[in-house]
């Protein structure tokens, strides 16, 4: 049902908190320094299965990302005529799916250089997409863009990310309005629900 691109769900690779951070940028290569080196010095641990990946999705990654924001641009116009019960669940379930979209992206990384280019803010200062170049063995650099929103003025949260103009939160809202014309609001969620980790 949730069918992703693995490459797209490479974009959150970088996205777990370290420290409180000012700039945009600062918190992207904060972030990746910490969660990729803990990844490159623990590759026995990943070879014992998920548990270490998804826990170190769940304990990095999740707190810098505005997951009740995240769920309401995912779920679009379904968002408003639904429950507050069922807008709970759905972002419970909408967790399980990203901290497992997550951890399977985590496999895909073998030390390679990431490298970043300026951040672009818009003119209220208060939105910023941060680009970045994340380089593959015997291929082109994947470029992908963050997008962050200032929460407070030493916070900021990622909201979405684009790879080649394909965006999560876009290709997840499309995957729930075909599964919701197909089972319904409940049955989407039930769906979620079932998501092993």
């Amino acid at each position: 049902m949730f069918r992703f691109l693995t490459v797209l769900s490479l974009i959150w690779l970088m996205m777990m908190p370290a420290q409180a951070e000012t700039n945009p940028k600062d918190v992207v290569k904060s972030v990746s320094d910490v969660v990729l080196a803990k990844i490159l010095a623990n590759k026995a641990e990943l070879d014992k299965g998920p548990e270490f990946l998804l826990n170190l999705v769940e304990e990095h990654m999740l707190p810098i990302i505005d997951q009740e924001r995240m769920s309401q641009l995912a779920l679009g116009k379904h968002w408003e005529s639904i429950s507050s019960e069922q807008k709970s669940a759905f972002t419970e379930g909408f967790k399980r799916l990203l901290i497992k979209t997550y951890a399977g992206a985590f496999k895909a990384y073998t030390g390679r250089d990431v490298t970043y280019g300026d951040v672009r803010f818009n003119k209220s200062q208060d939105k910023a997409i941060v680009s970045s170049d994340i380089h593959v063995a015997g291929g082109a650099p994947v470029n992908l863009q963050y997008r962050l929103y200032q929460k407070t003025e030493t916070q900021w949260l990622v909201y979405d990310a684009t790879i080649a103009g394909l965006g999560l939160v876009r290709t997840y809202r499309a995957q729930f309005s075909d599964q919701i014309a197909k089972d319904g609001v409940d049955g989407m969620i039930a769906q979620l629900k079932s998501v092993e980790l």
